[in-house]
């Protein structure tokens, strides 16, 4: 659960960055789409952290350890736009299946029922982003 928690946390970083740097003509699409992803992850990382301190206890949520694992999800993320802004959405794209493989992982080593549908809304929402990205990246 706590990878999650990081995963979701550099998915928020990452496309608010991406929501700051778009450019070119596809700008107010590119940028709408990844402003929406930076809130909506933001809102499930917010449900998830309170979930994992009311089950696990806050240590899960130290700062440092957290910001250092965030860090290392990020090192290979693009910093600029390049190539219509593709470089944003292709790393998205990995993020977005990464979260939904991990949630696998983790429904099948057994979690509460309650945070069972949680992380399974969270995987839902990015598949819907998958989606979105495979169309606009066609």
């Amino acid at each position: 659960m706590k990878e999650l928690l990081v995963l979701l946390r550099a998915m928020q970083i990452f496309s608010q960055n991406a929501h700051h740097l778009v450019k070119g003509s596809s700008f107010h699409s590119d940028h709408s789409f990844f402003g929406d992803v930076y809130e909506e992850v933001a809102g499930d990382f917010d449900s998830l952290a309170e979930r994992i301190v009311g089950l696990y206890g806050e240590e899960h949520l130290a700062l440092q350890p957290m910001l250092t694992a965030v860090v290392a999800k990020l090192s290979d993320a693009p910093s600029i736009a390049v190539e219509d802004n593709q470089t944003f959405y292709s790393h998205q794209l990995k993020m977005e299946e990464s979260l939904c493989k991990l949630v696998e992982k983790i429904i099948a080593a057994g979690v509460y029922p309650g945070t069972e549908q949680l992380i399974g809304e969270i995987a839902n929402k990015a598949e819907m982003r998958k989606y979105k990205i495979k169309q606009r990246t066609k």
